[in-house]
Parts: structure tokens; sequence; C-alpha cells
């Protein structure tokens, strides 16, 4: 079953595809992007929502990825719930340095591979606001200024 527009909440995982939002248009990343090429996440991805702001109608999520790298940091296993596959029990990082700003209705279609449904949602840290504000603080810091993608 689909994500819908009331599910997009803080502490949601989803697996959004980057082509369909960038052909909706309206979002942005900070992705670094220089000389040696674009860093910003391409194709099929997961992706953690860490803000939701409804008077924009705009969300901030970080994508997620199964392997270290220099400047992501690993989420604790022990905030993980939803549906096990690729999931609880697997390695997930995101990155300090790539933030996405991304309208809620796209979030809604650009999930169309999600395979979960409304009972088996992935998660991470539903009860731990403090948590995902760690997450999001890092777009403050961010090197990169936000653009279109």
């Amino acid at each position: 079953m689909h994500v819908n527009h009331e599910e997009v909440a803080v502490g949601l995982v989803v697996h959004l595809d980057t082509t369909v939002l960038r052909t909706l248009g309206g979002c942005q990343t900070n992705a670094e992007r220089g000389a040696n090429g674009d860093r910003a996440v391409v194709g099929l991805h997961d992706f953690l929502v860490v803000g939701v702001d409804p008077h924009s109608g705009l969300c901030t999520a970080v994508p997620l990825f199964p392997k270290t790298a220099v400047g992501n940091q690993p989420l604790v296993e022990s905030k993980k719930a939803g549906r096990a596959t690729h999931w609880i029990g697997a390695e997930s990082f995101f990155s300090h340095w790539q933030h996405w700003r991304i309208p809620i209705a796209s979030i809604v279609v650009a999930a169309i591979s999600d395979d979960t449904t409304p009972a088996t949602r992935r998660r991470y840290a539903p009860e731990d606001r403090t948590a995902l504000d760690d997450i999001r603080n890092w777009e403050k810091r961010n090197r990169s200024p936000y653009r279109a993608v």
C-alpha cells in the first residue's frame, strides 16, 4: 500500500525514486557539487524524514546508505522499527553533508516502489525526537547551500 500524505512524518523511512523527484520539481539539496561531480543521490534510495513543515508543505529528509563513508554516521539499531527486510539488523548510515527539502506531495508520488504497508512502515526513533533533531541539526553546519535538483 502506498504512502499517503498523512503518513509523511518525522521518523518515517521511505524508499523514493529520485528520478521522479527531479521530474516533479520543487526539490532542493545541499549535497556538494564540485569538480568531482554532483554528490546528490540518484535512482531509488531510502530517505529518513527528519523535519516536516505543514505550512510550506515541505519536509527535510536525509538519504540513507548501507555503508559508511567520510562524513557518515550510523543509525542506532535499537531505534529502528518496522519491516525487518533490509532494515532491522542491517547497517544504515546518514551523511552529515546531504539533506533534501522535498514537497510532501512529491514524497507520496515518488514512494511508488516502497512496498511496506501502514502496519510495516519503517521508522527511526519514533519516540525520540532528540535523536531526529540531532540528525537534522547537521543541516545548519552544511558546507553547501541548497540548490534545485
